[in-house]
């Protein structure tokens, strides 16, 4: 499903943005905030964890070019 999407993605010509996608979770998680799980919510925000640190990781890289 996640390649699918990718590839739809690609054919619409939109940019890979982890910030992007992090606000998009962020929104998300928050619509849906007390009609899920502790424990679900925790997975959506280890997912957010990914993807702040792969955001960080590309901006240090920029930086240190």
């Amino acid at each position: 499903m996640f390649r699918v999407q990718a590839e739809r993605m690609d054919e619409l010509s939109i940019p890979c943005d982890p910030d992007a996608a992090m606000a998009l979770l962020a929104v998300f998680m928050s619509e849906i905030e007390g009609s899920i799980s502790e424990e679900e919510m925790f997975s959506l925000a280890e997912i957010g964890g990914h993807l702040f640190r792969e955001g960080l990781r590309r901006k240090m890289e920029g930086n240190a070019n």
